[in-house]
């Protein structure tokens, strides 16, 4: 009899503590996406109501998590790393992530109040330039970070 009873207190348990669970396991089913526009990028979409950052451009899907995105055809994948973001998407602000990347959380204010790391104010007071890299960039009329235009200004 006290078998029986323990199975009956393990089944009961699995089911008041395994049910919720449910929800967020794969294959589960999960709401369907409510799509708004991110203002700020054009063409790009968000899901304000599910629990993952997910985003729709050009007819693909893209989710944040974990530092990494990902994109697929449709919103149940398959899913695949992205090594090239679309321009587009680095627009997106803070406020319609759940968890922003560190871009979209805002730009650096300097160290101790100095518009660059110490190693760089060094070199440049002792007359150094960008690096190469940047020095190109600039020279085909594109822009720097925030960080590096702080020298300049």
């Amino acid at each position: 009899m006290s078998r029986l009873m323990k199975i009956l207190l393990v089944c009961l348990l699995v089911l008041w503590f395994g049910v919720p669970a449910l929800a967020g396991l794969p294959g589960s089913p999960a709401p369907a996406p409510r799509w708004a526009p991110v203002p700020q990028a054009p063409g790009v979409e968000y899901a304000p109501n599910l629990a993952t950052d997910l985003f729709r451009y050009a007819g693909r899907f893209f989710s944040y998590s974990q530092g990494r995105w990902q994109q697929g055809p449709t919103v149940n994948g398959p899913w695949t790393g992205v090594r090239r973001l679309p321009s587009s998407l680095y627009n997106i602000q803070a406020p319609y992530f759940k968890n922003p990347p560190g871009w979209a959380k805002g730009k650096k204010t300097g160290w101790k109040g100095a518009p660059m790391p110490p190693g760089q104010m060094k070199k440049l007071d002792q007359g150094g330039s960008l690096a190469p890299g940047q020095m190109k960039k600039l020279e085909r009329g594109g822009s720097l970070p925030p960080g590096q235009m702080k020298k300049f200004e």
